[in-house]
């Protein structure tokens, strides 16, 4: 998993809802937040340009002279001149008559007329101008000063002054969206923790830890009904995986008690021929319980039954103890490879795996062939070499499948069809891989190896 898919979680994953869901409250959040701040922005640059425009005025009143021509004020200046000019100032009477300026609205006298002494009044100016006035008594006489802003002040000016803040803050804008990615990060693993605790407690629990439930410390109220029927589900399971083994220990010991009776009473038949084929059979009987058990064991299996174990000790036990039947047969079976192949595994199990590697190689080979166990490094396990028949293509992967039997195998009374769905069964308690290929100069090459495959989630 990238980075990305750490943080934000995989499609469809719960950290990924929840990673979405507080970006999208967030963002949410801060649209509101941004719609606020420019409603106050603009309010703000209202009230300072009223401030502003009253300073002026007020100035403007402090400047008026009665006995000077125009009051005092240059009616040539930029700011109070004709109408070609730019108006800025403009000097009425109380009674919202023109003295000096241009602002000759009948409407604006109106407003002018109405003005309170020594309280500045908004004037409502034509479009988006804006204009305040103050009324002031010199010499006993009312005269009102009006400030305006023009050119009209247009929206579009006062979104540039908001985006000229911006700017100049954009570093904390920045500053904003990563501290809103790391909160919601934060939030969505402190939320998944809980959960993660769990997981781990899940992948402890194996048939060598029947017992072992998940514990409700720290867990959210939420997740404590989940924990109750998932612990539910695993009294359920370790009650019957308990009638399994206990089903399993009696049936081995019911079965074989009469096996060896019935071993003991054949010995002691006189007709060699009867005997013999007696014998064979009992054998074949037990050989098949024996596969079943296997079988049922590699099925049950869990990690935390796993140990090191030494899969060139393994080889040489299995070695050892079929060579007598090789020696019968008439094949000669090595072992290639001297050097110690370390893995973490059930050796039991790994030994029966491959047992019926071996014994099915010997079975299935002309008489006279060699059959060769070789110790493989990298990646750690074992092939087995036979010059029996080979395996079609179409059965090379079917043939692991139980009581599936190859071409040359079904003529064979002797087989049961799960020799390698056991062989199987073990390598994925083991997540390892088991494949056949064609041996150069014919029969078959059977591959048993760890190729290091992650613990499945």
């Amino acid at each position: 998993m990238n980075w990305l898919g750490y943080v934000f979680g995989t499609r469809g994953s719960l950290r990924r809802r929840l990673t979405a869901n507080i970006l999208v409250a967030l963002s949410i959040c801060l649209i509101l937040a941004a719609g606020a701040l420019t409603s106050e922005f603009f309010e703000h640059l209202e009230e300072n340009l009223e401030d502003a425009l009253t300073a002026e005025a007020v100035e403007i009143i402090g400047h008026l002279d009665p006995e000077k021509p125009h009051l005092g004020l240059d009616p040539s200046a930029l700011r109070v001149r004709g109408s070609e000019g730019i108006y800025r100032y403009t000097v009425f009477d109380g009674s919202g008559n023109v003295l000096v300026g241009g602002e000759t609205s009948p409407a604006i006298a109106r407003q002018i007329a109405a003005t309170g002494l020594g309280r500045p009044q908004e004037i409502v100016l034509p479009g988006d101008r804006k204009g305040m006035a103050v009324r002031a008594r010199v010499d006993g006489v009312d005269f009102v000063a009006l400030v305006s802003t023009y050119p009209a002040e247009s929206y579009q000016s006062r979104w540039e002054q908001l985006k000229h803040e911006v700017e100049e803050e954009l570093w904390l804008v920045a500053l904003g969206i990563l501290m809103i990615l790391f909160a919601a990060m934060l939030t969505t693993h402190r939320a998944l923790a809980p959960l993660e605790t769990m997981r781990s407690q899940a992948r402890s629990i194996g048939p060598a830890t029947p017992d072992q439930r998940l514990l409700g410390d720290g867990i959210p109220s939420e997740l404590l009904p989940l924990l109750d029927a998932v612990n539910g589900a695993f009294d359920r399971l370790e009650r019957g995986f308990r009638a399994q083994r206990d089903f399993s220990s009696n049936v081995a010991h019911e079965i074989r008690t009469p096996l060896a009776v019935l071993r003991s009473g054949i010995d002691r038949i006189a007709d060699p021929e009867i005997r013999n084929d007696l014998s064979e059979d009992v054998q074949r009987l037990d050989r098949l319980f024996q596969q079943i058990v296997d079988l049922a064991r590699a099925d049950a299996l869990g990690v935390t039954a796993f140990e090191e174990v030494d899969l060139h000790d393994i080889a040489v036990e299995v070695a050892s103890d079929l060579a007598v039947e090789a020696v019968r047969s008439r094949h000669d079976l090595t072992v290639s490879g001297s050097a110690p192949v370390p893995v973490t595994g059930n050796a039991n199990l790994l030994s029966a795996a491959l047992r019926n590697l071996v014994r099915n190689a010997i079975r299935y080979s002309p008489l006279g062939t060699d059959v060769e166990i070789e110790l493989v490094q990298s990646p750690p396990g074992w092939r087995v070499y036979d010059r029996g028949p080979g395996v079609p293509d179409d059965l090379k992967k079917k043939l692991f499948e139980r009581f599936v039997r190859g071409r040359a195998a079904q003529s064979d009374s002797d087989g049961s069809g799960i020799g390698l769905a056991i062989v199987q069964a073990v390598a994925k308690a083991h997540r390892a891989e088991v494949e056949i290929r064609d041996r150069p100069g014919g029969g078959s090459v059977f591959s048993f190896l760890f190729r290091g495959g992650k613990e499945t989630e």
